[in-house]
């Protein structure tokens, strides 16, 4: 079964790490197809009592040079995926000039019906986000629901292997493991542990058999064999240390977490809840992946 990702591309150097994430990550690339998107600035406005032909000409002229810039980052983040191994046909490059902000236009791109199953973003496309949090946006957009999963790659070794997933019996959680085995259902490289944090002091919700058991019935449901599947249980006082510990000390590649973002706005629902805030912003040497 195909899979669809779009992956954000700035002229920056750093939007390659998610290029490079999404290029090494996958052993078996011939189901997948890439969508690489630039949102390039809008030309300078001219109020209509000062257009005149050296204005319009400046206009068109700028315009130019944005599509130049990029059409080069396209292009460079294209050799970047040709050389691991992706095949012409399965890259498709997408060019759009802003019409919000550039996290915005990210949004309504990703939110596309059916179209993506994650949004890949680089150290760039995190700087957005962070960004956004200050920007005065409608009301109306920032409480839509956001549909995708998103793979945040703000430095990611990709020298490693295997998902850390992260659970805690919500259907958050649940989502998460659907969309890990999804994506991992032709992927024979990569493990999945599944890991549940007790904190100290705090009784679980459900029992550790019950969230193990549906967590293992949701991986296997598109296909992943049950026999790449461990499970751990740690008690911690700090359930987002212990994670980053379990993270580091088992080189994953991926840790993978459900967020719980109720109550706040469209573009912190996105990625935002007590532990997926702080994975953000501590998380190193893993990408990040995170379902609503």
């Amino acid at each position: 079964m195909e899979k669809h990702l779009l992956l954000t591309v700035s002229e920056k150097l750093g939007s390659i790490y998610s290029v490079r994430f999404a290029g090494q990550f996958f052993s078996n690339k011939k189901d997948l197809k890439l969508a690489l998107l630039y949102i390039a600035p809008k030309p300078v406005a001219v109020w209509e009592e000062e257009i005149t032909h050296e204005s319009t000409l400046q206009v068109e002229k700028q315009a130019k040079l944005y599509e130049k810039k990029g059409q080069a980052a396209l292009e460079a983040a294209k050799k970047e995926l040709l050389k691991v191994g992706f095949d012409h046909k399965q890259i498709h490059t997408k060019l759009q000039i802003r019409k919000f902000s550039k996290v915005m236009d990210i949004i309504q791109e990703g939110e596309k019906k059916g179209l993506y199953e994650a949004v890949v973003l680089g150290p760039r496309g995190l700087s957005w986000l962070e960004r956004a949090f200050d920007y005065s946006v409608s009301r109306s957009l920032l409480e839509k629901k956001a549909n995708f999963p998103i793979w945040l790659c703000r430095k990611p070794d990709v020298d490693r292997t295997n998902v850390l997933l992260c659970v805690d019996g919500s259907k958050a959680a649940l989502r998460m493991a659907d969309h890990v085995s999804f994506v991992l259902s032709q992927e024979q490289k990569h493990g999945v542990t599944v890991l549940l944090i007790k904190k100290k002091g705090a009784p679980l919700k459900k029992s550790e058999d019950s969230i193990f058991s549906s967590t293992k019935e949701m991986l296997t449901r598109n296909g992943y064999p049950e026999s790449m599947i461990s499970t751990k249980m740690v008690e911690a006082s700090d359930v987002t240390k212990a994670i980053l510990r379990e993270a580091v000390q088992g080189l994953y590649a991926v840790v993978g977490v459900g967020r719980t973002g109720a109550g706040q706005g469209r573009i912190r629902k996105l990625f935002m809840g007590s532990v997926s805030d702080s994975l953000f912003h501590e998380l190193e040497g893993a990408a990040l992946w995170i379902c609503h």
